[in-house]
């Protein structure tokens, strides 16, 4: 069967797959490779459509690095695993909540381009800032709205915390429409 699509449906279509992985503990290399391509993908094409504008862009600028060194940090592992002629003997050290970060830039990278987020990158928003409220602030009314669904989400173990995601995206996927 010959698949089609665009660009930015592919990458929903990588960010749909690696949040389904992460929420039910699947591979992080897996998940990493998944969510860096989606990612790029759309801060490309947010590059496109308005040079700057990227959450890639941002992070580098923000970083207080150089543009080289920032994005060797930021595509390290990516690169780790998709690049083999590099240091053929090496081996490849990263926490796995890496992805949860990678994961959320980029759903907020597919938003920010205009494109209706999916239920899966909706749930997965509504996870992500329960579990991580510092990132936008524990007042922010997002952040109160995510501990209402996930109260004490950041006191679980990993795998309780995984497995509650993965049980709300699965209602939010079988009532499409309610998030």
């Amino acid at each position: 069967m010959k698949v089609t699509c665009t660009k930015r449906e592919a990458a929903v279509r990588q960010i749909d797959v690696a949040i389904a992985l992460l929420l039910t503990d699947g591979d992080p290399l897996a998940v990493r490779t998944l969510a860096a391509a989606a990612h790029g993908i759309l801060a490309d094409l947010a590059e496109n459509q308005n040079r700057g504008s990227s959450w890639r862009t941002k992070m580098v600028e923000d970083s207080g690095l150089s543009k080289k060194d920032a994005l060797q940090v930021l595509n390290a592992a990516q690169n780790y695993l998709k690049h083999a002629d590099r240091d053929p003997d090496s081996t490849l050290s990263f926490d796995e909540e890496e992805n949860d970060h990678l994961l959320f830039v980029a759903s907020l990278e597919c938003g920010e381009l205009g494109h209706q987020l999916s239920f899966s990158m909706q749930a997965f928003q509504i996870w992500y800032l329960a579990l991580y409220p510092e990132k936008i602030g524990h007042d922010s009314e997002p952040v109160i709205t995510s501990k209402k669904v996930f109260p004490g989400l950041s006191t679980k173990k990993r795998s309780e915390q995984l497995a509650l995601g993965h049980e709300f995206l699965e209602r939010a996927l079988e009532h499409k429409g309610l998030l």
